[in-house]
């Protein structure tokens, strides 16, 4: 399985398939203002399918963010660790 299909199944707290067939459903769409399909219209589903529209439309917004996510708790990390050593 996928980074990409992992996150998609733990953010949206859906099944792994689900998440799978979401991301796959989200990259074979040719049409920007096509509906949803039916089965990801609502609830978790259709957060799933919204983050794979994401993933697929803009990756390098989502894999900066990813890596912000990442970086800013090491940065904070490092703050605290200069302010308690450097004294």
């Amino acid at each position: 399985m996928s980074l990409t299909v992992w996150l998609i199944a733990k953010l949206s707290r859906v099944d792994d398939g689900v998440a799978r067939r979401a991301l796959t459903t989200a990259q074979s769409q040719d049409e920007m203002p096509a509906a949803a399909p039916a089965e990801f219209a609502r609830g978790r589903g259709a957060l799933a399918y919204a983050l794979g529209i994401f993933i697929t439309r803009k990756p390098v917004h989502f894999y900066l963010g990813l890596a912000g996510l990442v970086i800013f708790p090491v940065y904070l990390f490092v703050q605290l660790a200069v302010y308690f050593y450097g004294k």
